[in-house]
């Protein structure tokens, strides 16, 4: 039924004649007065979500990290599969005759040079039989060849679709303190914080890759370290005091790469005949590791390492994404553009 004009205006005047005369409503509860669902109760109190959040988030990272991927794979895993059924249907063409057509036809032989040097380098551990030998290499090789074009397939296709993952991922809230050695400026998109120990190998094999990235991404990126010298290494933990005590020289850098460049040389003798070379004041620098005046800073980035369930070296934080051990260029490079896709895009300057 419709109101005329005049009658809506009499029962508005009528409802807000009501409401002046009866108690006025109280006010919603405020978000601290909101009482979150218990999650344990003990001694007649209880445990919350956030509070347990607060407390386990940087635990449980590693996890999530984890579920994170899992989705992240079985996404793109349904989004190719549908591309690939749609390129299918558009061509008139079965999926394997599409296989066919992007990966085997175009995989070929491998090049007799490249043969010959596998078969030289896995001689010993290849049959004695030089033709049987020389088949598996062969085999080995068409095979790494075919999973390199599938790969390579599978990024043009998600690629021209425009697939983006819009679920957030896992993030650990690691800042970056005024006495964290880094590299790039401080307001820079991408920061990657690098948990490290100078004697780990891994750690070593890694710079390269952290280097090819401050080229690519110049200033946009950012590149802190924090210190984990790990048990096992003997002299891991005075280096990572001695490079704290060339920092206060401005030096850290220095002494980080000539470390790195010198895994087996480190040792306390060597260590201050290299701070020599690489003109550090040798009785400040001397005074600095007497003293251990580093050993707090270690020690908290060894407590922020252990608050994430980072326990092996090297480990990453990429915008606060969880990376573990030496993986290669293309696992940060991934990771990055990714970060960098999910930011806002500036406004345009008038």
């Amino acid at each position: 039924m419709r109101l005329s004009a005049p009658v809506t205006i009499i029962v508005g005047l009528a409802v807000t004649a009501a409401l002046a005369q009866s108690p006025k409503p109280a006010p919603p509860p405020t978000a601290a007065a909101v009482q979150e669902p218990a999650i344990a109760t003990y001694a007649g109190q209880v445990i919350t979500a956030s509070q347990l959040e607060a407390v386990a988030a940087s635990r449980l990272l590693r996890a999530r990290n984890e579920e994170y991927k899992i989705k992240s794979d079985v996404a793109s895993d349904l989004a190719f599969d549908r591309l690939k059924a749609d390129a299918a249907a558009k061509l008139g063409v079965t999926l394997p005759e599409l296989y066919r057509l992007n990966v085997t036809e175009k995989a070929g032989e491998p090049a007799k040079d490249e043969v010959d040097e596998l078969l030289k380098r896995y001689r010993a551990q290849l049959p004695p039989d030089e033709a049987q030998a020389r088949e598996e290499v062969v085999k080995y090789l068409k095979a790494q060849l075919i999973r390199d074009l599938e790969q390579a397939w599978r990024r043009d296709l998600l690629a021209g679709a425009g697939f983006r993952l819009l679920i957030e991922p896992p993030r650990a809230a690691v800042a970056v303190g005024a006495g964290d050695p880094s590299r790039g400026p401080a307001g820079a998109p991408i920061t990657i914080i690098e948990f490290s120990d100078f004697q780990c190998p891994y750690c070593g094999r890694i710079q390269p890759t952290l280097q090819r990235l401050r080229l690519k991404y110049g200033d946009r990126l950012r590149v802190a370290f924090k210190q984990l010298p790990l048990a096992m290494h003997q002299h891991a933990r005075f280096a990572a005091e001695a490079a704290l005590c060339a920092g206060q020289q401005g030096k850290f850098w220095e002494m980080h790469d000539w470390m790195f460049a010198n895994q087996t040389k480190i040792a306390p003798d060597a260590v201050k005949a290299a701070a020599v070379e690489l003109k550090l004041e040798p009785a400040e620098f001397g005074k600095c590791l007497d003293a251990k005046a580093m050993a707090g800073r270690v020690d908290e980035d060894m407590k922020a390492a252990e608050g994430l369930g980072i326990t092996g070296t090297p480990a990453f934080l990429v915008n606060g994404r969880l990376i573990e051990g030496a993986q290669p260029f293309e696992a940060f490079e991934e990771v990055i553009e990714d970060e960098l896709a999910r930011q806002p895009v500036p406004a345009a300057t008038k």
